[in-house]
């Protein structure tokens, strides 16, 4: 079966031909795979998996591919790590001869499939993968079969404060809060409104409510509204400051000809 093929049909094509028999390779001759895209492993599963391997052995064997004169993983790090725990000298797995992107790309597929994968976690190895192999969001998704919105909207979550990333990490923020408090754009707020998430247990529905509404408090700041008001007779059209913060924002300007914009930007630089 061609390379291509292979990985076009996922991970379940992966299962050996008579060309990929499995072999029982020494575990001393495994590497870890470099390229990793899950930071932290589960204790509780890691033990769980562990002890599964001590009475009935490893029943799926792990991916790997030449290094030398030894072979680095691809895709099977838990099984690996259960079985050097679990004292197992060697290990079945399936010897590919592949690229570093298309391991990067099995990796990837086989966390995803499992859900091994936090949200950080994946945002961090998508963007990886982007910088590394110069690929668009559209042909990432392509090659993982999900959506590009889905790539582009955990990627905006790298833009969160890193204590709020920290959060996600560890499961004390979902997925939906983080992408709720998104919409704040000011870190300040974002920080302040994920303690509140924390300690509050809010769902994600709250979470959406909340935002709404630091969203409004801070559109209503009084100074605000006297700046809006001086800048829209100064101009002479419609203006509109729209806060993220007390500090920080956008302001719309009106203008319905390029006549009119002229006579504005005319306005700015008297």
């Amino acid at each position: 079966m061609s390379k291509e093929k292979r990985l076009g049909r996922g991970l379940s094509a992966l299962i050996p031909s008579e060309e990929e028999k499995i072999k029982e390779i020494e575990i001393e001759k495994i590497l870890p795979n470099p390229n990793q895209p899950r930071e932290t492993m589960d204790i509780e599963n890691l033990r769980e998996l562990t002890e599964s391997i001590k009475q009935r052995g490893i029943l799926q064997p792990i991916l790997v591919r030449p290094r030398e004169d030894k072979y680095e993983i691809i895709a099977g790090e838990r099984r690996y790590q259960s079985a050097k725990i679990a004292g197992i000298t060697k290990i079945p797995a399936i010897v590919l001869d592949i690229s570093d992107q298309e391991a990067y790309e099995i990796s990837l597929i086989e966390n995803l499939q499992r859900e091994d994968l936090n949200p950080i976690e994946k945002a961090k190895a998508f963007q990886n993968y982007i910088e590394r192999y110069k690929v668009t969001h559209e042909e990432l998704a392509n090659k993982l079969n999900i959506s590009r919105a889905e790539i582009t909207n955990l990627l905006r979550l790298l833009q969160l404060p890193l204590e709020i990333q920290e959060e996600v990490r560890r499961g004390n923020l979902t997925y939906g809060h983080a992408r709720a408090l998104l919409s704040l754009e000011d870190p300040y707020w974002q920080k302040i409104l994920a303690q509140r998430i924390i300690k509050e247990k809010l769902s994600v529905r709250d979470t959406e409510e909340l935002v709404k509404r630091q969203g409004k408090k801070v559109e209503e700041i009084p100074e605000i509204k006297i700046l809006e008001r001086k800048l829209q007779e100064y101009l002479e059209t419609k203006v509109k400051i729209q806060p993220r913060s007390p500090e920080k924002g956008k302001i719309m300007i009106e203008y319905k000809s390029l006549e009119e914009l002229e006579r504005i930007i005319e306005k700015f630089l008297a």
